[in-house]
């Protein structure tokens, strides 16, 4: 219940909305008093709740019974409401909005704070790409871009996935996709870190760590940035499919698992 009423409050409602609804949606129909009863609302405050939600399109009310009855309104079509309203609230924003647009100076180093805005960036920039786009990404938050991956790969087909798992786990079905290996000394040299580096069209670049409690990554289209992070996935897929290559005297050169490939001192 508490999640529930937690995610309909993420919605516009109120916690007593919430706590109405939930009850009627559950013991559909009831009296105000009812409803007052079981979800806890005074009900002193009952009825103006259930005229909020019959504004909010949450409820139906039956006016052939003494007392009035309240039925709870199906929640794919409160969900089918909300949509519709919030789409065309966002159109008007986006209208209203537009003629105040800035574009951003994009050679500068920009920071972009937060999981989801993190990916949300992604998401464009990937969805905006002509040409090509290279990344390395660590199995996690490859599902968050995965879509738009295979879009861009059905319309251009350069893309280039660097793919990091700790559980070895690279079956993914994308074209370019050259499995790491090293994620346990990688992840020891970055404080157990995960990280993301996003080149697009050899022009935008996103590139940051991925902490547990803190994610804050640099966008940026600044040339010298853009091109160190290109190469840096260049570099590994290069490596990477000399590294299969490899036969068993390099193995036993660098150890079965070729992580002495990485000792430089």
């Amino acid at each position: 219940m508490e999640k529930a009423v937690s995610l309909l409050k993420s919605l516009n409602f109120s916690e007593s909305e919430s706590k109405v609804y939930l009850t009627l949606l559950q013991n559909n129909p009831m009296t105000g008093y009812e409803a007052s009863k079981l979800s806890g609302v005074a009900r002193s405050k009952v009825y103006n709740i259930l005229e909020s939600l019959r504004d909010k399109g949450a409820v139906l009310v039956s006016k052939q019974t003494d007392p009035v009855h309240y039925s709870a309104v199906d929640i794919q079509e409160v969900i089918d409401n909300f949509k519709y309203q919030m789409n065309d609230r966002l159109g008007d924003v986006s209208d209203e909005l537009q003629r105040f647009s800035h574009k951003i100076e994009s050679t500068e180093l920009w920071s972009l704070k937060g999981y989801e805005n993190v990916f949300n960036r992604c998401r464009r920039l990937i969805s905006d790409a002509k040409s090509t786009v290279l990344l390395q990404v660590w199995e996690e938050d490859l599902p968050l871009i995965y879509d738009e991956l295979k879009q861009f790969e059905a319309r251009s087909g350069n893309l280039v996935v660097i793919l990091y798992s700790k559980d070895k786990n690279y079956d993914v079905d994308l074209k370019h996709v050259y499995a790491h290996g090293f994620e346990e000394a990688m992840l020891a040299e970055n404080r157990g870190c995960r990280w993301i580096n996003l080149v697009v069209d050899d022009e935008a670049l996103i590139f940051g760590h991925i902490e547990p409690q803190n994610v804050e990554v640099l966008w940026t289209k600044a040339p010298s940035m853009v091109f160190l992070a290109k190469e840096n996935v260049r570099h590994d897929a290069y490596c990477l499919r000399l590294i299969d290559a490899l036969d068993e005297e390099a193995k036993k050169e660098f150890g079965p698992d070729l992580l002495k490939i990485k000792t430089l001192f």
